[in-house]
């Protein structure tokens, strides 16, 4: 397929919503499905065109909700995976949970983002088997959906190396069946460390892509992946102050003085 010009701008400038709707529009012009981790292996067998859209949410849940709701807008379901021992943002605040109903409601999927460094470097297979079971078991009693998949931030040499052991009797992303026969690709650190998705002779081929984004990348537009993170956290400050007024009436002054409960 033989990309468009606007779509081809799109994908080459830098990472914002309409670019991300530009990726879709050409994964669908390719003629790609896009798939759950637990569907791909049908898909694998019939030798179907099929990208699995991976989430994972190291920072900002309100600019997942922004990329999940553009995925709705274009008919594609995907996977996202969030964190739960993280110092950047709380699931189980009011907004935090809301931000991933939302998210589920557009008809997405859940999975746990597991820090592999919020425990001992001298983890064992079993251990973080035992620690990752916890952690979905946790998610899926409070948001009352199966967490099928696995994948980790700050992976260890462990993890990378791909033991199926390590999220029994789940599966992972590091895992054969998703790193081998599907092209992976991830936009890591705000960029294309492994080649832009529409770039790659697996999308050329109509093979099978495992694309991973940061939705914190796409949803703020500015110069440089270290503005976007800049602006995450003026915005994190202002809902800290909002939050600290809510919470106690010895902060309500200046801009909170009008607050009330």
């Amino acid at each position: 397929m033989e990309l468009t010009q606007s779509v081809a701008t799109a994908l080459s400038s830098t990472f914002s919503l309409d670019s991300y709707r530009a990726l879709l529009t050409a994964l669908k012009g390719r003629g790609y499905q896009f798939a759950t981790f637990p569907g791909s292996a049908e898909l694998l067998e019939q030798r179907r065109p099929f990208a699995l859209m991976r989430h994972d949410i190291d920072f900002d849940l309100g600019a997942a909700e922004k990329i999940a709701e553009i995925e709705a807008e274009e008919g594609v379901v995907a996977s996202y995976f969030v964190l739960l021992r993280t110092e950047l943002y709380n699931l189980f605040s009011a907004d935090g949970s809301a931000a991933v109903r939302r998210i589920l409601d557009l008809g997405h999927q859940l999975g746990l983002h597991f820090d592999c460094a919020a425990y001992s470097p001298e983890s064992t297979t079993r251990d973080l088997a035992e620690a990752s079971d916890l952690e979905a078991s946790i998610l899926e009693r409070w948001f009352g959906r199966k967490i099928d998949v696995i994948s980790y931030h700050r992976p260890s040499k462990l993890v990378l190396a791909g033991d199926p052991e390590l999220s029994a009797p789940r599966t992972h992303t590091y895992m054969r069946a998703y790193t081998e026969s599907i092209r992976y690709v991830s936009d890591s650190r705000g960029t294309w460390g492994h080649g832009s998705p529409t770039d790659t002779d697996a999308f050329r081929n109509g093979k099978p892509l495992h694309i991973l984004t940061h939705p914190i990348w796409w949803a703020h537009e500015t110069p440089s992946p270290y503005h976007t993170l800049l602006d995450y956290r003026d915005q994190k400050i202002d809902d800290l102050e909002t939050a600290m007024a809510r919470s106690c009436k010895v902060y309500r002054q200046g801009q909170f003085a009008d607050m009330t409960d």
